[in-house]
This record gives structure tokens, C-alpha cells and sequence, in this order.
């Protein structure tokens, strides 16, 4: 069965704006993409998740040589339609200059601390389970 894609300005780190499933993003469930899996961790809804992976995405783009940030983003599903909803829906309203500029851009998703750290070591270990581990590894380097 497929799923609605997800769109949010490709963050995320796609995750945020949204939803679908992609062959090559599967953990541990088969079949699961990183919103479903995400909102299951964190009891969270479609809409928060995407946002969320959204303003991981521009974050992590702001970082990362476009060769390293295009290789994260093709492993999360319609990265670029969740970026461009991140900022569009108002969660990225200007650069972040660090890991908690990011995590307090959640908080316009009603996503606080301690859930807002918790988020992004999560798609890191997403990617890592999914045997994207060059990608899940440069993720990691940015979030340090």
C-alpha cells in the first residue's frame, strides 16, 4: 500500500513535512518509513513529525557541502517538499545557528525539551538502521 509522501522543505531531514514509504528507508520493520516510525517513538502526530524533520533538513543543509547534504536527503523521503513546508508553515523562520536554535524551532510543533533533543539522535540512528551509515554518520557529525 502506498502512502501519501511526505513534504516538508525536505528536512531531515525530510522528516518533516511528511509521510510515505521509500524502499530503501526501511529499519526495522519493513515496509515502515521514518514518519510512521518517528511518530510511533515519540507519540507524535504526522504533522509534528514532518515538521520536526523539516527544520532537521535546513539545519543540517545550512552544514553540510551540498554533495554530503544531497547524499542524506535522498534517503528521506521527499526531502525538499518537507524543507520548503518547514518554512512555509513558519517552524524555520530564519537560520539556526546551532543544535538548539533547532530544537527551539520545535517548539512552535508544541515539541519541547526533553523531546527536542531526543529527535534528531533519532533519525541518526534511523539512517544507521536502515544501513545508510556514511549518511547517518555525517548527520551525526553535525549534531555534535
Amino acid at each position: 500500500m502506498l502512502r501519501t509522501r511526505f513534504h516538508v522543505a525536505q528536512i531531515v531531514f525530510a522528516m518533516l513535512a511528511f509521510a510515505s514509504s521509500h524502499p530503501c528507508a526501511n529499519a526495522a520493520d519493513p515496509g515502515q518509513s521514518i514518519i510512521p516510525q518517528l511518530q510511533e517513538k515519540f507519540g507524535l502526530n504526522e504533522w509534528q513529525v514532518r515538521g520536526s524533520l523539516g527544520a532537521l533538513l535546513i539545519f543540517v543543509r545550512e552544514r553540510l557541502p551540498k554533495v554530503q547534504f544531497d547524499d542524506v536527503a535522498k534517503n528521506i523521503p521527499n526531502a525538499d517538499y518537507i524543507m520548503r513546508q518547514a518554512i512555509l508553515r513558519g517552524i524555520v523562520t530564519r537560520p539556526l545557528d546551532d543544535v538548539k536554535e533547532y530544537e527551539a524551532s520545535l517548539a512552535s510543533l508544541g515539541i519541547g525539551q526533553p523531546l527536542a533533543s531526543q529527535f534528531a539522535p533519532a533519525v541518526v540512528e534511523f539512517l544507521a538502521a536502515a544501513g545508510f551509515q556514511r549518511e547517518s554518520s555525517q548527520l551525526a557529525r553535525v549534531l555534535d
